[in-house]
């Protein structure tokens, strides 16, 4: 009898908790970057494009977006507000990434995140130049 109970009880929470875990998972996407320039001058930016992609079957919504290079260069967004994609459809973000100061070949290394799961990444060895061209 507590075997049964203890089932029933596992069901109940099921039954009863699955609408709340279907709303903290609002779709699954994808993002691509792209843009990454070959050469950059130290100190100067670039643009940089990423494109998110819904390819779940529910709404998505971007308030847990957020970049992250790994290297020496700076990254900072160029949008803001909140957005929805509804499945199949995509959005293209801007990005501006900032080359250090020193010359140098880096690898320029973007991670894309929607809250803590990775949903982009992209590296790119980048030669970075002084202003007189060496």
């Amino acid at each position: 009898m507590l075997r049964f109970s203890s089932l029933f009880a596992v069901f109940l929470m099921f039954l009863f908790a699955s609408p709340a875990i279907l709303a903290q998972n609002p779709g699954k996407v994808k993002a691509t970057i792209s843009d990454m320039p070959d050469q950059m001058t130290a100190g100067q930016s670039a643009k940089v494009t990423v494109t998110i992609t819904n390819t779940g079957k529910n709404i998505w919504t971007n308030e847990n977006v957020y970049a992250h290079e790994l290297s020496v260069f700076e990254i900072k967004k160029e949008w803001s507000g909140e957005w929805k994609l509804e499945p199949g459809q995509s959005k293209e973000l801007q990005y501006t990434v900032t080359a250090p100061d020193r010359s140098g070949n880096f690898r320029m290394r973007i991670v894309i995140y929607d809250g803590n799961k990775k949903i982009g990444y992209r590296s790119k060895k980048v030669e970075v130049v002084s202003l007189t061209g060496k």
